[in-house]
């Protein structure tokens, strides 16, 4: 099984699961892990192939070598603009409880505002993409702590496991995760793990990386090799 992991540059799931026997690539717009197998501007690779499936066009892409029986994709879509902090971000720029309505505030807000929309018609012409091309498929983003998290509630594809704490399969963050699936049932295959991480890390203190990862945290090694075996493994022929 070929394995492509989108918007990721670490290396840490392409490493484990190559352990498992597959073929693993890392699909980014930067390279500064040194993993990066194909740096692309994966914005303008969805919206290319978008339009090869709308339009009847036949302008190569990444997708376009990828089939339903041998390909698999895990995208860590950039969470920037769909996160519980996005909501803060819109207060904090009109001036927090004081609501201010000036010239800069409005321009700010409708710079923010047309940003995320951005991203969500990206995200939306992605999901469209790997649903038409058949493409089992993995979306990765930050589940709601108070409601407000912009997927949950717009996204046309439905939550398909809700990871309510990372920690208790070895991540060194709780950060609670959305994962959301398309062509492809996560079931969870339940066994016992004994790598709760007591030791976690607050991921406020983690230093918002660029926008090609959406200031994601690096998840560790034991909670890929988790996942795999939670959710990949049973599902996939011939797996270890």
């Amino acid at each position: 099984m070929n394995f492509h992991f989108l918007f990721e540059q670490s290396g840490t799931f392409k490493s484990v699961f190559k352990e498992f026997g597959h073929n693993c690539y890392d699909y980014d717009i930067l390279n500064e892990h040194g993993q990066t197998d194909f740096v692309v501007d994966f914005f303008k690779e969805i919206e290319t192939e978008y339009d090869n499936i709308v339009d009847n066009k036949g302008v190569k892409t990444i997708f376009t070598d990828m089939t339903k029986e041998n390909d698999f994709i895990i995208a860590f879509f950039p969470c920037t603009h769909f996160c519980d902090a996005n909501s803060l971000q819109y207060r904090l720029l009109i001036g927090g409880k004081k609501r201010e309505l000036d010239k800069v505030a409005v321009e700010r807000l409708i710079k923010r505002n047309r940003d995320r929309a951005r991203f969500f018609e990206i995200y939306l012409k992605f999901c469209f993409v790997c649903k038409e091309r058949g493409i089992r498929t993995i979306i990765d983003n930050p589940a709601s702590g108070g409601g407000n998290n912009y997927l949950e509630v717009f996204s046309p594809i439905d939550i398909a496991f809700r990871e309510r704490n990372r920690a208790l399969f070895g991540d060194d963050f709780k950060k609670p995760t959305n994962y959301f699936a398309i062509n492809f049932d996560m079931s969870e295959n339940f066994q016992m793990f004994s790598d709760n991480n007591v030791f976690t890390k607050n991921i406020y203190d983690i230093q918002s990386k660029s926008v090609s990862t959406g200031g994601r945290s690096i998840i560790t090694k034991t909670y890929a090799k988790n996942f795999y075996l939670r959710f990949i493994g049973k599902e996939i022929k011939g797996a270890k």
